[in-house]
């Protein structure tokens, strides 16, 4: 990370950016460009480590590179806002908390470990706890990709309110 001061390190903190976010970007391999996509997620903490799990159909381009490459990125953010240069140009810049991060992403296919992703995934859209059980025919037709964040950055831009603050 190029701009040090900018670096969120405290794990509660980093923590608070994953909840507070509902979208991450997803970015695989694929043969000319790279594919990325936005998707809700759930997430749990195993210590430092966070993993990301991730519903979708079947089959498909996301399921499809997966399979063939399952090294992948993410990005997620949050807290934007315009800080104001008044008539200095030089003098705008953006607010914002992000997380960068790299792992490994498998198709999961236990009816269990597919289970608990979609909860948690619930538990972090919707928050609404008195949701009806989810059938195994729905949770077996799901497909769920588990990310595991092998490394991650997080930083913020959130700058003290002046009259000369720069560009990001």
């Amino acid at each position: 990370m190029r701009r040090k001061e900018r670096a969120i390190e405290e794990l509660s903190e980093i923590k608070k950016l994953v909840e507070d976010c509902h979208v991450v970007r997803l970015a695989m391999f694929d043969e000319e460009y790279p594919y990325i996509v936005p998707v809700n997620y759930g997430y749990e903490w195993q210590g430092e480590e966070l993993l990301l799990y991730i519903h979708g159909a079947r089959q498909g381009k996301k399921v499809n590179l997966i399979q063939q490459h399952p090294k992948v990125a993410v990005e997620m953010d949050t807290d934007h806002e315009l800080i104001s240069g008044g008539s200095r140009p030089d003098k705008y810049s953006y607010e914002y908390r992000s997380l960068i991060g790299f792992g490994e992403a498998i198709i999961l296919e236990d009816l269990a470990e597919k289970r608990h992703a979609l909860q948690l995934l619930l538990d972090h859209t919707v928050k609404e706890s008195a949701l009806e059980p989810m059938p195994d025919k729905m949770v077996a037709g799901t497909a769920i990709i588990k990310i595991s964040l092998v490394e991650y950055s997080v930083k913020q831009n959130k700058p003290k309110k002046s009259s000369n603050q720069g560009l990001a």
